[in-house]
């Protein structure tokens, strides 16, 4: 299906950084069509891709940010970001419509550097870098892709370190992650001992799709290991 304008609509955002209103593009539920899904949760879409809207970025003053990252600046944090974006020369007003996957790189790119300064949580900053991997994955650069998620895997395992969430799901979402992560950074030893802590997680039974996964992605380390043996 090609990609229109009908299939986003735009909600009112005050910038955090100028105190500016800007309009938003988000896509329309009813055109969000998921294909297939990585064992990373990368998913390919049928045709509009939702991961390309994202990131909000002010037509104003260019900084960029998420939902989860939508919050006041300490001054400081402001004079930063301002100094940054005055050399970054972005425009805005690029994004207000639909998104090319080059604007979503650069838009995840922009967001990584503003949420980087004001020293957004790591699970924040892992998460907008493993974003920034899909949509590297989309482009076949896989040397950007692979940077972007050694990255994600950093904060992640940090966040799962320092960060402490009430949330079960949330926690084995993250589990499962770092470990498939590990997975495709290569290192194995590390991917098995994170699959094995989301199956033998207390809460493993109320989510039974982490373990699942987590088991399916064992046995693949186990196929790849004997290949090699």
């Amino acid at each position: 299906m090609q990609v229109s304008e009908e299939m986003i609509f735009h909600i009112k955002v005050i910038c955090p950084n100028c105190g500016q209103e800007f309009l938003h593009p988000e896509v329309k539920t009813k055109y969000i069509a998921v294909e297939k899904q990585d064992s990373d949760f990368c998913a390919y879409y049928s045709s509009i891709n939702p991961i390309f809207y994202d990131v909000m970025v002010c037509k104003h003053c260019g900084y960029a940010f998420t939902k989860e990252t939508n919050l006041p600046l300490k001054e400081p944090e402001k004079a930063a970001i301002n100094t940054l974006l005055s050399g970054w020369h972005t425009d805005g007003s690029r994004y207000g419509g639909l998104r090319t996957l080059e604007q979503a790189v650069k838009a995840y790119n922009l967001a990584i550097l503003c949420q980087e300064l004001r020293n957004a949580k790591d699970s924040v900053k892992g998460s907008l870098y493993l974003r920034l991997g899909w949509l590297y994955r989309y482009q076949g650069k896989q040397a950007d892709e692979a940077k972007a998620l050694q990255r994600a895997l950093e904060f992640l395992k940090r966040a799962y370190e320092r960060e402490s969430s009430s949330e079960v799901k949330k926690e084995l979402r993250m589990m499962y992650l770092i470990g498939d992560l590990s997975y495709r950074s290569g290192d194995l030893k590390e991917a098995v001992k994170w699959f094995q802590a989301v199956t033998q997680h207390p809460a493993a039974d109320s989510y039974p799709v982490f373990a699942r996964m987590s088991r399916a992605r064992w046995q693949d380390i186990r196929e790849e290991i004997k290949q090699q043996g």
